[in-house]
């Protein structure tokens, strides 16, 4: 472990004292790390209070050289402190979809996480991401949980995620990160506008800056906060949720209390960001009829049989080991 005692000024001090905030105890513990400030700060700051993290980074291979550059950079700075670098790949090279690009990263972390034992990841989303992700689902017809945001802390399967800098700017972060003297990577595709997040990043949120006169990132950030808090609420009213929920039970249930369930239910199967339409999806296999299954994002999906939902990973496929349905008939 490394032995520099918890010190600093200002932003960086600030930065440093979320982190010793949301810690739970060091059990072992991972960083996504990108080689950008914000993860690198993270890292850094995990490092420098003993935690000794594993480094995890990804290679999307959008950016050929540079992207290779990239991850050499960070498996330097891990072996310069000590710490254990595992890198990730995209099967192919060239630019993919965002969409594509999360779903290879979070496979990555997922599967590393199993496979030596990881139980918590800690990843460097700040204020201006939790806005943008907000803006973003609202776009989406996402509802009020998408309207939360990003969780300080969420599962996906055994993993817990923590992320402890979602109330600190983007500017400010690399403020601290300066402060304690940190080097890192720029990436570039950051500041192109082919992707969705980075036109909302360089373009919607100037606009939006410019005709009301006032930062919105913040205002978006605090709508989070209060969706954050009615998500716990409907969490606990709606309680542990089946693995194979029988909709004659969701049926009689009010509107509110069916998409709530049906969001959390996605979530615990490690579907999340689901659009309104999709949740309306599900909610018809729950009314009954002919319909048996309804299509989510990529070749994920849902399906009704025996009065019981199952989640399907690829449209087709029902991924559950515990339950299989031996009909196609309709409930």
């Amino acid at each position: 472990m490394n032995q520099e005692p918890f010190k600093g000024k200002g932003v960086w001090k600030k930065m440093m004292g979320e982190v010793v905030r949301v810690r739970r105890g060091w059990r072992r513990l991972a960083v996504g790390v990108s080689g950008g400030a914000d993860s690198v700060a993270l890292a850094e700051a995990l490092w420098r209070l003993g935690a000794d993290p594993e480094i995890w980074h990804f290679n999307h291979r959008w950016r050929g050289r540079a992207a290779e550059a990239d991850a050499s950079w960070v498996r330097r700075w891990a072996e310069k402190r000590k710490l254990q670098f595992r890198l990730g790949r995209a099967k192919k090279a060239g630019r993919t979809g965002e969409g594509e690009a999360r779903d290879g990263r979070w496979s990555f972390f997922l599967g590393q996480a199993r496979r030596v034992g990881i139980r918590e990841l800690w990843l460097a989303h700040q204020e201006d991401d939790q806005a943008e992700t907000v803006l973003m689902q609202f776009l989406r017809g996402a509802g009020p949980d998408g309207l939360a945001g990003i969780s300080e802390r969420s599962k996906r399967g055994n993993l817990e995620i923590v992320r402890p800098w979602l109330s600190i700017p983007r500017k400010q972060i690399r403020k601290g990160a300066q402060e304690a003297g940190l080097d890192w990577r720029e990436d570039v595709t950051n500041k192109d506008q082919k992707g969705w997040r980075s036109r909302v990043r360089h373009l919607i949120f100037p606009y939006l800056e410019k005709v009301y006169g006032r930062e919105v990132k913040s205002v978006l950030a605090r709508t989070s906060e209060i969706f954050q808090v009615e998500k716990e609420y409907w969490k606990k009213e709606i309680g542990k949720i089946p693995v194979h929920p029988d909709v004659r039970e969701w049926r009689n249930k009010p509107m509110a209390w069916q998409r709530r369930a049906i969001r959390c239910w996605l979530v615990g199967r490690g579907y999340s960001g689901s659009s309104w339409g999709e949740i309306e999806g599900v909610r018809k296999l729950i009314q009954g009829g002919t319909t048996q299954k309804a299509q989510l994002r990529g070749q994920a999906g849902v399906g009704r049989s025996r009065n019981k939902l199952f989640w399907i990973r690829r449209m087709g496929y029902a991924c559950s080991p515990i339950w299989k349905p031996k009909t196609t008939e309709a409930a």
